[in-house]
Protein backbone atom coordinates (compact mmCIF):
# COMPACT_ATOMS: atom_id res chain seq x y z
CA UNK A 1 0.00 0.00 0.00
CA UNK A 2 2.82 2.39 0.90
CA UNK A 3 4.42 1.84 -2.51
CA UNK A 4 1.17 2.69 -4.34
CA UNK A 5 0.63 5.86 -2.30
CA UNK A 6 4.15 7.06 -3.20
CA UNK A 7 3.40 6.29 -6.85
CA UNK A 8 0.20 8.34 -6.53
CA UNK A 9 2.13 11.35 -5.20
CA UNK A 10 4.76 11.02 -7.95
CA UNK A 11 2.02 10.74 -10.58
CA UNK A 12 0.24 13.79 -9.16
CA UNK A 13 3.45 15.87 -9.26
CA UNK A 14 4.08 14.75 -12.84
CA UNK A 15 0.53 15.78 -13.73
CA UNK A 16 1.02 19.29 -12.26
CA UNK A 17 4.29 19.67 -14.22
CA UNK A 18 2.49 18.55 -17.36
CA UNK A 19 -0.26 21.14 -16.75
CA UNK A 20 2.41 23.85 -16.46
CA UNK A 21 3.56 22.91 -19.95
CA UNK A 22 -0.07 22.97 -21.13
CA UNK A 23 -0.61 26.50 -19.76
CA UNK A 24 2.62 27.75 -21.36
CA UNK A 25 1.48 26.21 -24.65
CA UNK A 26 -1.93 27.93 -24.27
CA UNK A 27 -0.23 31.31 -23.66
CA UNK A 28 1.82 30.89 -26.85
CA UNK A 29 -1.26 29.87 -28.83
CA UNK A 30 -3.23 32.81 -27.40
CA UNK A 31 -0.50 35.23 -28.50
CA UNK A 32 -0.57 33.71 -31.99
CA UNK A 33 -4.39 33.91 -32.00
CA UNK A 34 -4.10 37.59 -31.01
CA UNK A 35 -1.61 38.25 -33.80
CA UNK A 36 -3.92 36.48 -36.24
CA UNK A 37 -6.82 38.74 -35.28
CA UNK A 38 -4.65 41.88 -35.44
CA UNK A 39 -3.43 41.02 -38.92
CA UNK A 40 -6.83 39.68 -40.05
CA UNK A 41 -5.07 36.49 -41.11
CA UNK A 42 -6.64 33.05 -41.37
CA UNK A 43 -4.46 30.27 -39.97
CA UNK A 44 -6.42 27.09 -40.43
CA UNK A 45 -3.96 25.04 -38.34
CA UNK A 46 -5.15 26.92 -35.25
CA UNK A 47 -8.67 25.56 -35.62
CA UNK A 48 -8.13 22.79 -33.07
CA UNK A 49 -7.61 25.25 -30.20
CA UNK A 50 -9.77 28.16 -31.38
CA UNK A 51 -12.93 27.06 -29.44
CA UNK A 52 -10.97 26.94 -26.18
CA UNK A 53 -9.35 30.34 -26.80
CA UNK A 54 -12.69 31.96 -27.64
CA UNK A 55 -14.22 30.60 -24.43
CA UNK A 56 -11.23 31.92 -22.48
CA UNK A 57 -11.57 35.34 -24.14
CA UNK A 58 -15.27 35.49 -23.24
CA UNK A 59 -14.35 34.95 -19.61
CA UNK A 60 -11.56 37.55 -19.84
CA UNK A 61 -13.94 40.01 -21.54
CA UNK A 62 -16.11 39.97 -18.42
CA UNK A 63 -13.07 40.96 -16.39
CA UNK A 64 -11.47 43.60 -18.61
CA UNK A 65 -13.01 44.58 -21.98
CA UNK A 66 -11.38 47.90 -23.02
CA UNK A 67 -10.20 48.16 -26.62
CA UNK A 68 -8.50 50.90 -28.69
CA UNK A 69 -7.34 51.47 -32.25
CA UNK A 70 -3.68 51.93 -33.14
CA UNK A 71 -2.66 52.36 -36.79
CA UNK A 72 -5.83 50.67 -37.93
CA UNK A 73 -5.40 47.67 -35.66
CA UNK A 74 -7.88 47.09 -32.86
CA UNK A 75 -6.17 46.21 -29.59
CA UNK A 76 -8.49 44.39 -27.19
CA UNK A 77 -7.19 44.20 -23.64
CA UNK A 78 -9.23 41.06 -23.00
CA UNK A 79 -6.24 39.22 -24.47
CA UNK A 80 -4.09 40.64 -21.68
CA UNK A 81 -6.70 39.47 -19.17
CA UNK A 82 -6.70 36.00 -20.75
CA UNK A 83 -2.89 35.85 -20.56
CA UNK A 84 -3.05 36.90 -16.90
CA UNK A 85 -5.57 34.10 -16.26
CA UNK A 86 -3.24 31.57 -17.89
CA UNK A 87 -0.27 32.89 -15.91
CA UNK A 88 -2.28 32.57 -12.69
CA UNK A 89 -3.12 28.98 -13.64
CA UNK A 90 0.58 28.37 -14.37
CA UNK A 91 1.64 29.64 -10.95
CA UNK A 92 -1.21 27.71 -9.35
CA UNK A 93 0.47 24.60 -10.70
CA UNK A 94 3.63 25.61 -8.82
CA UNK A 95 1.53 26.05 -5.69
CA UNK A 96 -0.11 22.66 -6.20
CA UNK A 97 3.32 21.06 -6.67
CA UNK A 98 4.48 22.61 -3.37
CA UNK A 99 1.30 21.43 -1.60
CA UNK A 100 1.67 17.93 -3.08
CA UNK A 101 5.32 17.76 -1.97
CA UNK A 102 4.30 18.93 1.51
CA UNK A 103 1.55 16.31 1.70
CA UNK A 104 3.99 13.66 0.47
CA UNK A 105 6.53 14.70 3.11
CA UNK A 106 3.83 14.64 5.80
CA UNK A 107 2.74 11.19 4.66
CA UNK A 108 6.33 9.89 4.66
CA UNK A 109 6.93 11.31 8.15
CA UNK A 110 3.69 9.79 9.43
CA UNK A 111 4.50 6.46 7.79
CA UNK A 112 8.01 6.52 9.29
CA UNK A 113 6.65 7.27 12.77
CA UNK A 114 4.00 4.55 12.43
CA UNK A 115 6.60 2.08 11.17
CA UNK A 116 8.98 2.89 14.02
CA UNK A 117 6.11 2.65 16.52
CA UNK A 118 5.09 -0.70 15.03
CA UNK A 119 8.71 -1.89 15.19
CA UNK A 120 8.97 -0.73 18.81
CA UNK A 121 5.75 -2.57 19.72
CA UNK A 122 6.95 -5.67 17.84
CA UNK A 123 10.40 -5.51 19.46
CA UNK A 124 8.79 -5.10 22.88
CA UNK A 125 6.53 -8.07 22.18
CA UNK A 126 9.48 -10.16 20.98
CA UNK A 127 11.51 -9.11 24.01
CA UNK A 128 8.67 -10.12 26.32
CA UNK A 129 8.36 -13.46 24.50
CA UNK A 130 12.11 -14.04 24.75
CA UNK A 131 12.10 -13.12 28.44
CA UNK A 132 9.12 -15.43 28.99
CA UNK A 133 10.93 -18.26 27.19
CA UNK A 134 14.09 -17.57 29.19
CA UNK A 135 12.07 -17.71 32.39
CA UNK A 136 10.57 -21.02 31.29
CA UNK A 137 14.02 -22.40 30.50
CA UNK A 138 15.43 -21.05 33.78
CA UNK A 139 12.80 -22.80 35.87
CA UNK A 140 13.64 -26.12 37.46
CA UNK A 141 12.38 -28.38 40.20
CA UNK A 142 14.09 -30.57 42.76
CA UNK A 143 12.38 -33.59 44.27
CA UNK A 144 13.60 -35.40 47.37
CA UNK A 145 12.40 -38.81 48.47
CA UNK A 146 13.63 -40.40 51.68
CA UNK A 147 13.84 -43.81 53.24
CA UNK A 148 15.44 -45.15 56.40
CA UNK A 149 18.93 -46.50 55.87
CA UNK A 150 19.17 -50.29 56.01
CA UNK A 151 21.31 -50.29 59.15
CA UNK A 152 18.65 -48.25 60.97
CA UNK A 153 15.65 -50.19 59.70
CA UNK A 154 15.44 -52.57 62.67
CA UNK A 155 12.25 -52.23 64.65
CA UNK A 156 14.02 -51.68 67.92
CA UNK A 157 15.67 -48.49 66.61
CA UNK A 158 12.31 -47.06 65.53
CA UNK A 159 13.44 -44.10 63.36
CA UNK A 160 10.69 -41.48 63.03
CA UNK A 161 10.74 -40.84 59.25
CA UNK A 162 8.21 -38.00 59.47
CA UNK A 163 10.28 -36.15 62.07
CA UNK A 164 13.46 -36.65 60.03
CA UNK A 165 11.73 -35.23 56.95
CA UNK A 166 10.68 -32.20 58.95
CA UNK A 167 14.28 -31.62 60.05
CA UNK A 168 15.42 -31.91 56.43
CA UNK A 169 12.80 -29.46 55.16
CA UNK A 170 13.59 -27.03 57.96
CA UNK A 171 17.28 -27.12 57.01
CA UNK A 172 16.53 -26.56 53.31
CA UNK A 173 14.11 -23.72 54.08
CA UNK A 174 16.74 -21.99 56.23
CA UNK A 175 19.45 -22.33 53.58
CA UNK A 176 17.45 -21.78 50.39
CA UNK A 177 14.42 -19.87 51.67
CA UNK A 178 11.99 -22.08 49.81
CA UNK A 179 9.10 -24.19 51.06
CA UNK A 180 8.42 -27.70 49.74
CA UNK A 181 5.17 -29.15 48.45
CA UNK A 182 4.26 -32.84 48.72
CA UNK A 183 4.91 -34.72 45.49
CA UNK A 184 4.74 -38.44 44.66
CA UNK A 185 5.39 -39.49 48.24
CA UNK A 186 8.24 -37.03 48.63
CA UNK A 187 8.84 -33.30 48.40
CA UNK A 188 9.20 -30.88 45.50
CA UNK A 189 11.05 -27.56 45.50
CA UNK A 190 10.57 -25.10 42.64
CA UNK A 191 13.33 -22.68 41.57
CA UNK A 192 13.49 -19.95 38.94
CA UNK A 193 17.18 -19.51 38.01
CA UNK A 194 18.93 -22.59 36.67
CA UNK A 195 22.13 -20.57 36.18
CA UNK A 196 22.49 -20.42 39.98
CA UNK A 197 21.86 -24.10 40.61
CA UNK A 198 25.41 -24.59 41.94
CA UNK A 199 24.47 -22.86 45.20
CA UNK A 200 21.46 -25.19 45.48
CA UNK A 201 23.59 -28.26 44.68
CA UNK A 202 25.95 -27.32 47.48
CA UNK A 203 23.07 -27.55 49.97
CA UNK A 204 21.69 -30.73 48.37
CA UNK A 205 25.05 -32.49 48.73
CA UNK A 206 25.07 -31.51 52.41
CA UNK A 207 21.65 -33.11 52.75
CA UNK A 208 22.74 -36.17 50.76
CA UNK A 209 25.78 -36.83 52.94
CA UNK A 210 24.34 -35.79 56.28
CA UNK A 211 24.65 -38.05 59.33
CA UNK A 212 20.90 -38.58 59.60
CA UNK A 213 19.57 -42.17 59.46
CA UNK A 214 18.01 -41.50 56.05
CA UNK A 215 18.91 -42.19 52.44
CA UNK A 216 17.96 -39.50 49.93
CA UNK A 217 16.95 -39.84 46.29
CA UNK A 218 17.25 -36.37 44.77
CA UNK A 219 16.01 -35.69 41.22
CA UNK A 220 16.34 -32.49 39.20
CA UNK A 221 14.30 -31.52 36.13
CA UNK A 222 15.09 -28.32 34.20
CA UNK A 223 12.51 -26.34 32.24
CA UNK A 224 8.83 -25.64 32.63
CA UNK A 225 6.79 -28.51 33.98
CA UNK A 226 5.11 -29.60 30.76
CA UNK A 227 3.27 -32.95 30.64
CA UNK A 228 6.28 -34.55 28.94
CA UNK A 229 8.71 -33.18 31.55
CA UNK A 230 6.44 -34.38 34.34
CA UNK A 231 6.33 -37.91 32.86
CA UNK A 232 10.10 -37.87 32.56
CA UNK A 233 10.51 -36.66 36.15
CA UNK A 234 8.12 -39.30 37.47
CA UNK A 235 10.09 -42.01 35.67
CA UNK A 236 13.30 -40.61 37.15
CA UNK A 237 11.76 -40.70 40.64
CA UNK A 238 10.53 -44.26 40.13
CA UNK A 239 14.12 -45.46 39.54
CA UNK A 240 14.90 -44.67 43.21
CA UNK A 241 18.56 -43.81 42.87
CA UNK A 242 19.14 -43.29 46.59
CA UNK A 243 22.41 -41.67 47.54
CA UNK A 244 22.56 -39.74 44.25
CA UNK A 245 21.46 -36.47 42.70
CA UNK A 246 20.11 -37.54 39.31
CA UNK A 247 18.66 -35.87 36.25
CA UNK A 248 17.69 -36.66 32.67
CA UNK A 249 20.07 -36.01 29.77
CA UNK A 250 18.36 -32.75 28.75
CA UNK A 251 18.95 -31.25 32.20
CA UNK A 252 22.57 -32.43 32.14
CA UNK A 253 23.17 -30.80 28.75
CA UNK A 254 21.42 -27.64 29.92
CA UNK A 255 23.76 -27.49 32.95
CA UNK A 256 26.82 -27.46 30.68
CA UNK A 257 25.66 -24.17 29.15
CA UNK A 258 25.38 -22.39 32.49
CA UNK A 259 27.55 -19.36 33.12
CA UNK A 260 29.17 -21.38 35.91
CA UNK A 261 29.07 -25.14 36.36
CA UNK A 262 31.30 -26.15 39.22
CA UNK A 263 30.15 -29.77 39.34
CA UNK A 264 30.75 -32.61 36.93
CA UNK A 265 28.07 -34.89 35.54
CA UNK A 266 28.23 -38.47 34.34
CA UNK A 267 25.84 -40.96 32.80
CA UNK A 268 24.70 -43.80 35.06
CA UNK A 269 22.22 -45.64 32.86
CA UNK A 270 19.63 -45.71 30.09
CA UNK A 271 16.06 -46.77 30.85
CA UNK A 272 12.92 -47.35 28.80
CA UNK A 273 9.59 -45.80 29.64
CA UNK A 274 6.68 -46.09 27.24
CA UNK A 275 8.00 -45.55 23.72
CA UNK A 276 10.81 -43.28 24.95
CA UNK A 277 14.30 -43.73 26.34
CA UNK A 278 15.47 -42.00 29.50
CA UNK A 279 19.20 -41.35 29.77
CA UNK A 280 20.01 -40.75 33.44
CA UNK A 281 22.95 -38.64 34.63
CA UNK A 282 24.15 -37.74 38.11
CA UNK A 283 25.99 -34.82 39.65
CA UNK A 284 29.39 -35.59 41.08
CA UNK A 285 30.15 -34.03 44.45
CA UNK A 286 33.71 -32.95 43.69
CA UNK A 287 33.87 -29.55 42.02
CA UNK A 288 35.65 -28.69 38.77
Amino acid sequence: MHKYILKFFNGLKSFWHFMKIVWVFCIIMLLLFWIQNLTHAEWSWMGFITPFLKSLLEIANNIYSISFNIWGAVFELKYISAIVILLVLYFCMNLLIIITCALEGLYKSTHYICKKTEEAVLNKSLKEQIEAEEKKISKYVVTIHTEVKAKFSHKEINVDLKAQNEYMNKFIMEKLEIAPIPYEGGFMYSFTDFNKIDSVLKILFKVLHSTTPLDYSICIQAGEQTPENIRQLNKLISLKHFGKITMAADTSYRYRYNETHRYQTSQIGVFQYGDKTLEVHEFKQFEI
